[in-house]
């Protein structure tokens, strides 16, 4: 039975791959809820999920920015296209009758999921058409498995959802050899890049790096101009497409990118700054040495042969090493082609290196221990719940049928709360313990915009006891409905750095007829 299976997998290796991937993206998106960091949540299922309801949680478009008090509204510097792409998700959820937080985000993961694979399938046709079997089946099972991507398949992250039609438009190039490629091959690679461009602006750097390439591997200059004029205008035609909707929405075209310019040009100093080479280190960790070592020594050592592969990677690599503002998950999109180069060169480097004939139980070892490492984290990550307390305060209050609004009171520090778990879109109040209750109830109980809440929520850790008996003097009718702790993750994670914070949420009910009146 064992030998049959194992035969299976031997013959047809990528089905074998994905049925590993597709497996622990189904476990990522039923055990894994929550969210990884601000971004994968308030700018996309906040966003998409209030625009679906008529709301807008951000104040993005003008009608919301109206309802504030806004005479003009003006462009955020967002880019709208992957969130109304999320929108049209929940849309979708409503006219079906599935309106419960919980389910629908178990459906998006998985949605996510099934999309993320697209990268595993063209990771292992790239790496099999420039270097063979094996590092195609290396590519394909660290794509599907390894580390970070299986719980990064299955989140609401732009930066990974523009790698699809990136390694679209690299499978489409380099399926054919330099004779064989038409101009239909150009213009097919340039709606993948002008897709991954409209989802993600900072995804058009791929292109750079892809006249470049052109350039290197074309002794013709003529025909090298002509072939990437027409890469740049199938990729600006696409991309324009899929910004459409700003000229419905306000009435210019290019609207939201003019904004995002104009706002990185002003404030690109009040982000995250740190070295110059912080990302390279982010990637030998993301890709988990050692074979991170490994794939970045092999990305190199065939940059130029296969040029068209590396060159738009490492394009937006430097890019972002050079831009002032740097996080973690900007150089996510290049992730995948450093594993992908870096097999095909680093089996290259192998096949034909003396040390590693003579050294074959020293590579045993190191491979068993890069793959077991690999996979316990790509395996184990699929159970972690990141934000639990906040998410789950929130899931307290839909759960209760009778949310009208809450009062959130951070006793230590501000923490976020995801709204759209609670069902409500309604404009929450805050306060802490520098707020003087009897106002602010009175500010609450005669304003003629905000609904007055009948929850009060406390988040907090080493003053939480203090806020709420501070509390229960101005609202006396305050009522016990539950608590929710942070998740292990969580409190792992502050372990690490104490910057990020770890809350215990507090809910209780309140008589508005009491507190107002």
């Amino acid at each position: 039975m064992a030998k049959a299976i194992f035969a299976r997998i031997e013959a047809k290796p990528l089905r074998a791959i994905l049925v590993l991937g597709l497996l622990l993206r189904i476990l990522a998106s039923c055990y894994s809820p929550g969210y990884l960091m601000h971004d994968d949540h308030f700018l996309v299922i906040e966003t998409g999920a209030s625009w679906a309801e008529g709301e807008d949680y951000n104040n993005w478009l003008p009608e919301g920015q109206k309802r504030n008090g806004i005479d003009s509204p003006s462009p955020h510097q967002a880019n709208l296209a992957y969130p109304g792409i999320v929108s049209v998700f929940f849309r979708a959820c409503h006219f079906v009758g599935l309106v419960q937080p919980n389910k629908q985000m178990v459906l998006l993961r998985l949605l996510h999921g099934i999309f993320s694979l697209l990268v595993v399938v063209l990771g292992y046709r790239i790496a099999f058409r420039i270097g063979g079997r094996k590092p195609a089946i290396w590519s394909g099972l660290a794509l599907a498995a390894f580390g970070l991507f299986p719980i990064l398949g299955v989140r609401q992250l732009v930066e990974v959802v523009c790698i699809p039609p990136l390694l679209w438009s690299a499978w489409t190039v380099l399926r054919s050899d330099l004779g064989l490629r038409t101009p239909r091959t150009w213009v097919v690679a340039g709606i993948g890049l002008g897709l991954a461009t409209a989802l993600r602006y900072q995804c058009g750097v791929f292109g750079l790096g892809w006249v470049i390439a052109i350039f290197l591997h074309e002794p013709n200059r003529w025909e090298a101009l002509k072939t990437s004029i027409l890469l740049g205008i199938s990729a600006l035609l696409t991309f324009a497409i899929g910004q459409l909707q700003d000229w419905w929405i306000w009435g210019e075209p290019f609207a939201q990118l003019q904004a995002y310019i104009a706002y990185n040009t002003e404030n690109a100093g009040g982000y995250p700054q740190g070295f110059w080479h912080q990302y390279v280190w982010v990637v030998l960790g993301l890709l988990i040495p050692p074979f991170s070592f490994a794939w970045v020594f092999g990305t190199f050592k065939v940059w130029k042969k296969h040029a068209l592969l590396v060159l738009p990677p490492l394009a937006f690599f430097v890019f972002h090493s050079y831009f002032p503002n740097k996080q973690e998950r900007f150089i996510l999109p290049s992730a995948p082609f450093f594993v992908i180069a870096g097999s095909v060169g680093w089996a290259a480097f192998e096949a034909s290196s003396l040390f590693w004939k003579r050294h074959a139980r020293l590579r045993s070892v190191l491979v068993g221990m890069g793959v077991t490492v690999s996979l316990i984290l790509g395996i184990g990550l699929c159970f972690i719940q990141p934000k639990q307390a906040r998410v789950d305060a929130m899931t307290v209050l839909y759960e209760q049928g009778d949310l009208e609004n809450f009062l959130l009171v951070h006793t230590d520090g501000g923490a976020m709360p995801p709204q759209f778990y609670s069902g409500s879109w309604a404009h929450y109040w805050t306060s802490d313990l520098s707020t003087d209750e009897l106002n602010h109830r009175n500010v609450m109980c005669n304003s003629p915009r905000y609904i007055f809440p009948n929850y009060l929520v406390f988040s907090g850790r080493q003053h939480l006891g203090e806020g709420i008996e501070r509390y229960k003097e101005t609202y006396p009718s305050m009522e016990y409905i539950g608590q929710v702790p942070p998740s292990r993750w969580d409190r792992l994670l502050a372990s690490f750095n104490p910057h990020n914070p770890i809350e215990r949420w507090m809910i209780y009910r309140i008589s508005t007829d009491q507190a107002c009146p």
